[in-house]
Formats: structure tokens, sequence, C-alpha cells
């Protein structure tokens, strides 16, 4: 679907300095939506802060990534565009990124693979060489309606089926899920993607809703 464009008279009727904008990182291990603000601009872009999770967690770019930027306009629109990182300057007391101006608008949709940052305790259960059924204790980080990120203790391979188990708003889920993604942390902690296999339907509209809600709620947050 084609996407429907703004026409602001001026830039700074979207983005100005000192406003709240979201950040998504289009691919990669960090890939996902995070919050920043606008420190500063020159002609030729936009200073911002270094992208970051609710809960303080940075998602890391590389100059030349392309990046989707979306905040309120002044007119009270959801709006977004793309941009590129053009430069990370690195001070004594801060980090900011340069990203470009935008050339052109257009207004931003509430999506259902929208994710949204969680900290759920859940329980992983695959099956070992032995084709013996194991359970490992996991941390949900982030989440959506078609997969999520996990943190496990331990290294899997690539593409093997897990059952994910966890509460959310009281409700109790037991998805299959297969490993997409997998980036190690430290000695003892990995971060993997999976994504959900098939699911009810109501479990999937929940989650639907459940991730549009929280995504309200972010942009609610860029008005300051």
């Amino acid at each position: 679907m084609e996407k429907e464009k703004v026409f602001p008279k001026d830039i700074n009727e979207i983005i100005s300095v000192g406003q709240n904008i979201n950040i998504e990182i289009l691919t990669g291990d960090y890939k996902g939506i995070y919050y920043s603000y606008v420190y500063d601009e020159d002609k030729d872009g936009f200073l911002i802060f270094p992208p970051t999770d609710s809960l303080g967690r940075m998602g890391f770019v590389k100059v030349g990534d392309m990046v989707s930027v979306s905040c309120i306009s002044k007119k009270n629109i959801r709006v977004a565009f793309d941009s590129k990182i053009l430069q990370i300057i690195k001070n004594s007391d801060k980090t900011l990124y340069k990203i470009t101006k935008p050339t052109e608008f257009y207004k931003y949709e509430f999506r259902e693979n929208f994710r949204v940052d969680v900290l759920l305790n859940a329980k992983c259960y695959l099956y070992d060489k032995s084709s013996k059924l194991q359970t490992k204790q996991a941390s949900i980080l982030n989440l959506s309606a078609s997969g999520a990120k996990v943190s496990l203790s331990e290294f899997f391979e690539l593409n093997k089926p897990i059952i994910l188990e966890f509460t959310l708003e009281n409700k109790t889920f037991n998805v299959n899920a297969t490993i997409v993604r997998r980036l190690q942390i430290d000695k003892n902690t990995y971060h993997y993607g999976v994504k959900f296999e098939e699911m009810d339907h109501k479990d999937k509209d929940f989650l639907i809703k459940f991730c549009l809600k929280k995504q309200m709620e972010l942009l609610r947050m860029q008005r300051g």
C-alpha cells in the first residue's frame, strides 16, 4: 500500500531541536524501535542522542545505516520519514548521531508487527540431541505478534524449533517458535530472535492489541 505523504510548509513543523522522536533500526541484531531526542541541527542534518529502549538499552547503528524516524508534528499528526546515519560524534560528555534531513514525509501507520520493549520471565522448551525435552529459564526482551527477542544462558543453533511459555496481563501463552537470529552478549548470555509459527487467532489478536496499545503510549510520550 502506498504511503500517504505529508507536505509541511517548513521542516520544523515536523521535527525541530528539543523534540522527542522514535528511531526504528530496520535491520540487524538491534532491529526495533527506540527513543531519541533532537539535540541540535545544522544545514546538513539533525544531531540526536543515541537511540535507547524503555529499559535504557542502546540500539547500535553505524555510519551509512538507514533508519526510519517518527514523531508528532506541530499539527498533532503522527509523521515518519527515512534518514541515514551520517556521522557518530563522540565527545567527553556525550555521544551524538548525525542524521540526514528528510526530503519527504508520510503519515505514520500503526503496525501489528510493531515490537514493544518488555521484560518478562519465560520458559523455553526444546528437544536435545537425544530427543529429550529440556526446560530452560529465559527472559523476553521485546515482543510483537510475529516474534520476540529472547535472552538465554546457552548456545543454540539457528532454525531450532522451541516452545516459548510466558504470561502477559494474566494470560498465559505457549507459542511454537523458531530461532532465526543469535547474538552473543557475553560468555553466558545469548540474545535470540525468534519467529512465531502458527498461533491461535485469539492469542494473536491479543498480542496485536497489546502491541498497538503500547505503540500508541509510546507515541503519546513524544509530546513530552
